[in-house]
C-alpha cells in the first residue's frame, strides 16, 4: 500500500477534490471548466476576474485550493535538442520527472509529391504517476527506491501544466516514474482532463499508458477509457525470464496477459 500524502492546500488541478467541494458547497460543475479554462490563459488570474464565478467558488477556491502545487526546479535540455527535462518539486518537498519529447518529421517526405503536406513538429509529454514504484523492476531505477507515494490527478495534470509552457504538447505518454495502474483513480481522472475539449483536448488516441502488466486494472481501463492506447512492457520472451526481473511477473504470468 502506498504511503499516505495529503495537500493542503490542494491543487485545482485535482478534478474529484474540486468537484467534490462545489457540489458540498452546491456550485455548480460547469463553474469548475470555467476556472481551469482561465488559468489556462492566465495562470495568475484572481478568482473574482473569472466571468459568473460564484462568490462561494470564490470563497472555496481561496480556502481550499491553490493553482499549482508543485514547482519547477530545473528545466534541463538534451545537447541535441530533443528533450527537455523538467525536474517537478512536489508540495511535501518529494520530486518527479517529466520529460518532453520534440519531434520533427517534416523534412521526412521533402521532394516526394505525393507526400505532400506530410510530416510536422509535434511535442509528447512523458509524465509521471507516483513518486518511486513498488513494482521492483530489476533494470528500473525508479523501482530501486521503492514507492514513496501515489501522486493525485491534480499532480499529474500540473506536469501538463508546466510543460506547456515549453511547448504545446500533442501527446501523452504515462511512462514516467511508478506504475500507472497502480495508482488507477488518480490516471483515470487526470487522463479524463487531458483529454476534455474544453481544456487541453487530447484526443485518447493521443495519450498511452504503459503498465507492467496489472491484469484486473487493464480490463477496468478498458472498460473506463475507451480508444486510449495501453503499452504493455514485457521486456522478456518467457515467463520464466520476464519472472527474474519483473517481480509482478509472478502474480501477472505472461500466458495470462497475453
Amino acid at each position: 500500500m502506498a504511503p499516505s500524502r495529503v495537500l493542503s492546500p490542494q491543487s485545482v488541478w485535482d478534478l474529484p477534490a474540486v468537484l467534490a467541494a462545489f457540489r458540498e458547497h452546491g456550485v455548480k460543475e460547469r463553474h469548475v471548466y470555467k476556472v481551469w479554462s482561465a488559468l489556462l490563459k492566465n495562470p495568475d488570474i484572481d478568482w473574482s476576474d473569472i466571468p459568473d464565478l460564484p462568490k462561494t467558488a470564490c470563497a472555496l477556491l481561496d480556502q481550499q485550493f491553490s493553482r499549482c502545487t508543485s514547482t519547477v526546479l530545473r528545466c534541463q535540455q538534451s545537447t541535441g535538442g530533443d528533450t527537455t527535462k523538467l525536474l517537478i518539486r512536489l508540495q511535501d518537498g518529494m520530486h518527479v520527472e517529466a520529460v518532453v519529447m520534440h519531434y520533427d518529421t517534416s523534412d521526412r517526405y521533402a521532394g516526394r509529391q505525393e507526400a505532400a503536406g506530410w510530416g510536422n513538429k509535434r511535442s509528447t509529454l512523458c509524465v509521471s504517476s507516483q513518486v518511486g514504484c513498488q513494482m521492483g523492476c530489476t533494470f528500473c531505477a525508479t523501482g530501486t527506491m521503492g514507492l514513496k507515494g501515489n501522486l493525485c490527478c491534480g499532480e499529474i495534470v500540473e506536469q501538463l501544466v508546466h510543460a506547456t509552457r515549453v511547448t504545446p504538447i500533442r501527446n501523452i505518454v504515462f511512462m514516467g516514474m511508478g506504475e500507472p495502474l497502480a495508482n488507477y483513480e488518480a490516471v483515470r481522472a487526470a487522463v479524463g482532463m487531458m483529454g476534455e475539449p474544453r481544456l487541453f483536448g487530447i484526443g485518447s488516441r493521443h495519450i498511452t499508458v504503459s503498465t507492467v502488466g496489472v491484469i484486473p486494472r487493464i480490463k477496468q481501463m478498458a472498460a473506463d477509457l475507451p480508444g486510449v492506447s495501453l503499452a504493455l512492457s514485457l521486456h522478456a520472451p518467457t515467463q520464466e525470464l520476464r519472472r527474474g526481473i519483473v517481480p509482478s511477473a509472478r502474480a501477472y504470468p505472461l500466458a495470462k496477459l497475453m
